[in-house]
C-alpha cells in the first residue's frame, strides 16, 4: 500500500498538473530532489515528475516527464503549467522555463515553453516554441504557470501568473492572459484579474462548479494561502473567507474526476522536521473534494475514495476526567472545571493512518471545548481543535505554549513570534458539527462540516484523539474510528 499523503521517495511533491484520461488521473508535478541543495552560481533544478491513480489511494510512479534543462537552457527549472489533449493525436504540456541567471546574458528569466507526447509517458521538448511576456502590460521576468483551456469558440486561452509594471511591485501581481487559435501562435492580452494585494497569484485556474465560474490562485507575499474568487457578471468577487485551507497548503489545482471536483495541492514540510521550523517548498500530496454551497461559496470535504480506504475499528470512548455518559458509538461529558475522554489511540509510527469521524454537539456556554490530537495521557500536551462558536471560527492550537523569558533559562516561549501557533478557520453557525480527522505521520487533515484545515504535527506523537470541555460540556453524538496500514 502507499501513503495517502503521497511523498516521492527521492524528493518533494510540488505544484501539480492533473490530467484525466480513460478513468486514470495523471498527476504531473514539479519535483525537487532531496539532495539538490543548489550553490550560489547554480540554482536548484526543477523537473516534472509523473504519478497516476484511479482512486487517490494507491499511486503508480512513472518516469520523469520533463527533465530540467542544462546551464544554458531556458528551463534550468522546469516549472508548473498544464497538460491538454489529445489534439490531432498529440498531448501538449505547457510549462514555464525559469533561469534565475538569464538576465546576466540579457534574456528574460521566465518564459513559457512546451513539450509534446503521443502517450503521456514519453515527452519531447519543442525547441521552436517560446512565449515571452508582452511588456505593454507585464513585467518580462514574471510570466509563469501557464494554464491552458478551450475558449468555447474553437480557440484557446492561457492564464498565467504575471506581474503588472506598477509601483509598488509587490502590489502588481495579476492573472495574465494570452489567446490562440492553433496552440502555436499566441497573442498576449490585458490581465483578467488584478487584485492589487499580491506580488504573484500563482498557479491560476478557472473552473466551473454548480453553475458558477471560479478563479483559483495561490499567494505568498501578502498571505501564504490557496485562495479563490467567484464570478459575478464581469467581476471576480472575494468571499468573506477566501482561503480554501490553512496556510500550510499551497499551489493546489483542481480536476473533475469520477463525477467530483477534486482539489490537489502540497502540504509544506518544515525545516528540521519540527513544528516551529520554517516552511519549505514542496512536501506531501493533499487531496480534497470541492463543493459549491447554496450561496455560491466553496466548501471542502474529504475525498470519498480515501475515506473508503480505512478499516473500521471498534470505538468505545474512554473517560479520563469529568462526568461522562458513554453509549454505543457516542459519549457526553461535562467538566467543572475540566473534562476529557479518549476517543481513539494514535499509533507512534508513521506506518499507520488513523481516521476519526464524529458528529458533535457543542455547549454554547462552555468556557472551551473541542477535539484534541496526539493528546498526552495527562493532557498536558496536544494539538487542539478548539471551537469558538461565538466568534464563528475553530482554531488549531499547539499546546503547550512556550516563550523565552530572561529569568528562566530553561523556558522557551518563542511561539510569540511564530505566525501560526494558532491557525483559524471559519465555523458554521449552530451547535452541531460534523468532524473528520485524518492523521498519517506528521500530516493532519481536519474537516469541520465542509471546511478544511491541513497542517503538520511533528513534535507530538502517539497519545490519542480526545474530546474535551472546560466549564461546560461536549457531546459526541456518533463516532467512527478506522485505521489503514501504509
Amino acid at each position: 500500500m502507499s501513503r495517502l499523503f503521497y511523498l516521492p521517495t527521492d524528493g518533494w511533491f510540488g505544484d501539480v498538473m492533473p490530467f484525466v484520461q480513460e478513468g486514470v488521473c495523471h498527476l504531473f508535478y514539479t519535483h525537487l530532489d532531496f539532495d539538490d541543495e543548489g550553490v550560489p552560481d547554480r540554482s536548484k533544478r526543477l523537473k516534472w515528475g509523473h504519478l497516476s491513480t484511479r482512486d487517490f489511494v494507491t499511486f503508480e510512479e512513472h518516469a520523469t516527464a520533463i527533465p530540467a534543462g542544462g546551464a544554458e537552457d531556458p528551463d534550468l527549472l522546469a516549472g508548473a503549467g498544464s497538460v491538454i489533449g489529445p489534439v490531432d493525436g498529440r498531448y501538449y504540456a505547457f510549462y514555464v522555463g525559469i533561469h534565475p541567471h538569464a538576465h546576466e546574458r540579457g534574456e528574460v528569466e521566465q518564459v513559457v515553453l512546451r513539450a509534446t507526447s503521443t502517450d503521456l509517458e514519453t515527452w519531447r521538448k519543442d525547441p521552436d516554441f517560446r512565449l515571452e511576456a508582452d511588456p505593454r502590460w507585464y513585467d518580462r521576468n514574471a510570466w509563469r504557470d501557464p494554464f491552458v483551456i478551450p475558449d468555447g469558440a474553437g480557440g484557446w486561452r492561457m492564464l498565467l501568473c504575471a506581474q503588472e509594471n506598477i509601483t509598488p511591485a509587490r502590489r502588481g501581481g495579476a492573472v495574465g492572459l494570452a489567446v490562440s487559435q492553433d496552440l502555436d501562435h499566441w497573442e498576449a492580452r490585458p490581465p483578467v484579474f488584478s487584485p492589487g494585494v499580491t506580488l504573484a497569484p500563482e498557479c491560476p485556474e478557472i473552473f466551473d462548479l454548480g453553475g458558477r465560474s471560479y478563479l483559483l490562485f495561490s499567494t505568498y507575499s501578502d498571505r501564504f494561502a490557496a485562495r479563490y474568487r467567484m464570478q459575478e457578471s464581469e467581476r471576480w468577487v472575494a468571499p468573506a473567507w477566501d482561503a480554501l485551507d490553512s496556510n500550510d497548503l499551497y499551489a493546489p489545482t483542481s480536476v473533475e474526476f469520477d463525477g467530483r471536483r477534486l482539489l490537489i495541492g502540497w502540504l509544506a514540510t518544515r525545516q528540521g522536521d519540527r513544528d516551529r521550523g520554517k516552511r519549505q517548498w514542496g512536501g506531501d500530496l493533499v487531496v480534497h473534494e470541492l463543493v459549491s454551497r447554496t450561496d455560491g461559496t466553496l466548501g471542502v470535504r474529504p475525498a470519498a475514495s480515501r475515506l473508503a480506504a480505512f478499516q473500521k475499528l471498534e470505538a468505545v470512548p474512554c473517560p479520563q476526567r469529568g462526568e461522562w455518559k458513554v453509549s454505543s458509538g457516542g459519549a457526553s461529558g461535562r467538566g467543572e472545571p475540566f473534562a476529557w475522554a479518549r476517543l481513539a489511540n494514535l499509533d507512534e509510527t508513521p506506518e499507520r493512518s488513523t481516521l476519526l469521524h464524529a458528529r458533535i454537539r457543542l455547549d454554547m456556554d462552555a468556557e472551551e471545548s473541542g477535539i484534541a490530537i496526539h493528546a498526552a495521557d495527562d493532557f498536558t500536551s496536544a494539538y487542539l481543535i478548539r471551537f469558538e462558536p461565538a466568534r464563528g471560527r475553530f482554531v488549531f492550537d499547539r499546546r503547550p505554549h512556550v516563550i523565552e523569558v530572561p529569568f528562566d533559562a530553561d523556558a522557551d516561549r518563542g511561539y510569540v513570534s511564530d505566525p501560526d501557533f494558532e491557525i483559524e478557520r471559519p465555523l458554521a453557525a449552530g451547535a452541531e458539527h460534523e468532524v473528520t480527522i485524518m492523521v498519517e505521520g506528521s500530516c493532519i487533515s481536519v474537516y469541520v462540516d465542509d471546511v478544511a484545515l491541513t497542517t503538520r504535527g511533528y513534535d507530538l506523537r502517539g497519545g490519542s484523539i480526545a474530546a474535551y470541555a472546560a466549564s461546560g460540556g461536549i457531546e459526541v453524538i456518533s463516532l467512527r474510528v478506522a485505521e489503514r496500514t501504509v
